[in-house]
């Protein structure tokens, strides 16, 4: 009787090198990574041993739709430019066998670069590079918001502003150092820095940095000279209430004094309408005389001119002096 052979470990064999073979036809040389700002330049370096010799070089373009173009081609020291009127015009240079330089960068020529290397006699290497492009980070501003402060402290908060919508980190550090300031509270967003300085601390220098993957812009302020305009500003404040107070009780004050016043001359006002001296009337003489008149002015040897020499003749100012003692008495 025969002995058969078991099936199952040659099967899987036969699945352990299909296995194999795809992952080494599926495997792509790790991509190099480079990020460039709007405007720049970018260059696309292969790396070989020193004297190897190369026969052309290949460089083509995934833009991310999964269709991939050939750009580029060097071949006997000179570069072939198979489309001219792609979206790469005339901004490409390739110095040597190994370099592609890509200048005026926009924002569509992000993406996945390849370079296929051709050796002597018979050896193909690729290369692949994924270039990110990015916007220019624009210089921030700090803007400080000064807090009411006791015992001496500077209390203020520093926002860091950027005129853009891009996307952006934004990092508070001490003088040169760009680091996260933990001792100290900062926005959700990180655009602001809310600082309590006590006296003695004010020599630093706090600095807002922003950046992107490619770019970097930061702005610094010194904390001596805020503090100080903050210690003035409240020396001045304090100076005007002082003034306002001391002008508010003068006013009090000769507003008082008025009233005061005022009382006075309406207690002796009632005074001033009494007379001083009698008031005398002024009589006329009547034409043709009446009474009296007509006894001083009859004959000197009249019976009625003989009963007015008899009779003592008295004024009202004799009566009145007359008076006058008794009133006293």
């Amino acid at each position: 009787m025969a002995c058969k052979s078991p099936l199952v470990p040659g099967m899987l064999l036969r699945l352990i090198g299909c296995w194999a073979g795809l992952a080494m036809t599926t495997a792509q040389p790790t991509a190099r990574r480079m990020n460039r700002v709007l405007g720049g330049s970018a260059w696309l370096s292969v790396s070989l041993p020193p004297g190897v010799s190369v026969k052309s070089t290949e460089w083509s373009f995934n833009t991310g739709l999964g269709r991939t173009i050939v750009i580029a081609e060097f071949i006997s020291g000179r570069l072939e430019q198979l489309d001219p009127g792609d979206q790469f015009g005339r901004r490409l240079e390739v110095p040597n066998a190994t370099t592609l330089g890509i200048r005026e960068l926009k924002k569509d020529d992000g993406g996945l670069y390849s370079a296929r290397v051709k050796l002597p006699p018979a050896t193909v290497e690729d290369y692949h590079f994924h270039l990110a492009v990015y916007e220019l980070v624009p210089a921030p501003e700090i803007q400080s918001q000064i807090h009411p402060s006791t015992l001496g402290w500077c209390n203020l908060t520093l926002h860091c502003q950027v005129p853009t919508t891009a996307a952006m980190d934004i990092t508070w550090g001490t003088g040169d150092s760009l680091q996260d300031l933990a001792r100290h509270r900062v926005s959700a967003d990180g655009q602001s820095l809310h600082l309590a300085l006590p006296p003695g601390t004010w020599n630093d220098t706090y600095t807002c940095s922003v950046s992107n993957p490619a770019d970097r812009k930061s702005t610094s302020v010194a904390m001596q000279s805020l503090c100080l305009s903050n210690t003035t500003h409240a020396t001045m404040w304090t100076w005007f209430l002082c003034i306002g107070l001391i002008v508010a009780v003068a006013v009090c004050f000769g507003a008082w004094l008025w009233r005061r016043r005022r009382r006075k001359a309406a207690g002796r006002a009632p005074m001033r309408d009494c007379p001083s001296e009698p008031q005398y009337a002024e009589i006329k003489r009547r034409r043709p005389p009446e009474g009296d008149e007509q006894i001083l002015s009859s004959p000197p040897d009249s019976p009625a001119q003989s009963l007015l020499a008899m009779t003592p003749i008295t004024s009202i100012y004799a009566q009145v002096q007359l008076s006058t003692p008794q009133l006293l008495t």
